[in-house]
């Protein structure tokens, strides 16, 4: 996010001593002459207009550095002066800055805080309060998550271990069939491959930069007015751009999927389904098998799923194994008995 400075505002200071309303550039307040204090607060002098400064001396103080307090008298001063206006005292060392980058808020009219009818803003109305049975309630909401949360967890890791016997086994193999075929993409300009050929192309929405771009459009939010710590404030926008490039349709050769060969059965040999149809520019691309092995223990069915051959070859019906069964009745693991 780039900050892009529209221009200089002078602020205005409440002296503590004496109320006095004062400009901000003024280091002594004009009624009483006491010092403006380190943490004075600015306000807008007008919180409706901006009232740009036109005075080249007012902004160039305002873009020197921020002021610093005498350490003896506490006598504000120019960030580049060396010596204290008011004391003479050496402002090289201990000299306080005073702090810059906070946003000044607008000055408010005190009529609205009369709290006469009619004038009081939404956001002092008082609150209705929060009704006091609604936090017990998310307390026993949070318990009883937690409760069943745990039981859950205990079930997961609770298993148990049983004889059984395979009862019944089912294979299901598939592979799938390419073509080597024109494919229509779209894509942004530069990310095109090379050979390709762009078309159908047109602007769309990119990305934001912080910097002007080609293609690019600003975009600002509200003004604001920051301090600069000389009683000047900097009014500034947070702004970015929105950078838009070309978006095009191209086409590439690429292998795609037309169709899926599937072989399945339940007996204990599986096979690859095959085809003897495949054109010149056809092959055949990934696989994929299943095994579904069927245990019966204590009077239970119980189905277990694997994507090993080897495994599944082991498992011929009628063949004796251990099963580890969790709380849910899922199994979660098995060998041979």
């Amino acid at each position: 996010m780039a900050r892009k400075v529209l221009g200089y505002i002078e602020l205005v200071w409440t002296c503590d001593s004496c109320g006095t309303r004062n400009p901000g550039a003024i280091r002594s307040c004009t009624a009483c002459g006491a010092p403006q204090p380190i943490d004075v607060k600015f306000e807008h002098v007008d919180p409706a207009t901006f009232n740009f400064i036109k005075d080249e001396a007012l902004i160039r103080m305002a873009q020197s550095g921020p002021d610093k307090h005498c350490p003896y008298c506490g006598t504000r001063n120019l960030a580049e002066t060396p010596t204290c206006v008011n004391c003479g005292g050496d402002l090289t060392v201990g000299a306080t800055s005073r702090p810059v980058g906070e946003v000044i808020e607008p000055a408010v009219d005190p009529a609205l805080q009369t709290g006469q009818s009619g004038s009081e803003r939404a956001s002092d109305l008082p609150k209705k309060p929060m009704p006091k049975w609604i936090p017990i309630v998310g307390i026993l909401l949070l318990i009883i998550c937690c409760v069943f949360g745990a039981l859950y967890f205990t079930r997961m890791s609770k298993t148990d271990q049983m004889s059984a016997t395979v009862v019944q086994t089912y294979w299901k193999r598939e592979i799938n069939v390419e073509v080597y075929q024109s494919v229509r993409k779209s894509a942004w300009e530069n990310d095109i491959p090379s050979g390709a050929s762009p078309y159908n192309c047109e602007l769309r929405y990119h990305y934001d930069s912080d910097t002007p771009r080609a293609n690019s459009e600003e975009v600002c939010g509200e003004p604001y007015t920051v301090d600069t710590g000389t009683g000047i404030g900097e009014v500034v926008q947070d702004c970015h751009y929105r950078v838009y490039d070309e978006y095009c349709s191209y086409d590439v050769m690429e292998w795609v999927v037309i169709d899926t060969l599937s072989l399945d059965g339940y007996n204990s040999l599986a096979y690859w389904p095959i085809s003897d149809s495949l054109t010149n520019d056809q092959r055949l691309g990934d696989s994929s098998e299943s095994y579904l092995i069927t245990f019966e223990a204590k009077g239970k069915q119980y189905p277990y799923q694997t994507n090993s051959y080897e495994l599944f070859q082991q498992a011929a019906t009628g063949s004796h194994w251990i099963i580890e069964v969790n709380g849910f009745g899922n199994v979660t693991g098995i060998k041979p008995d």
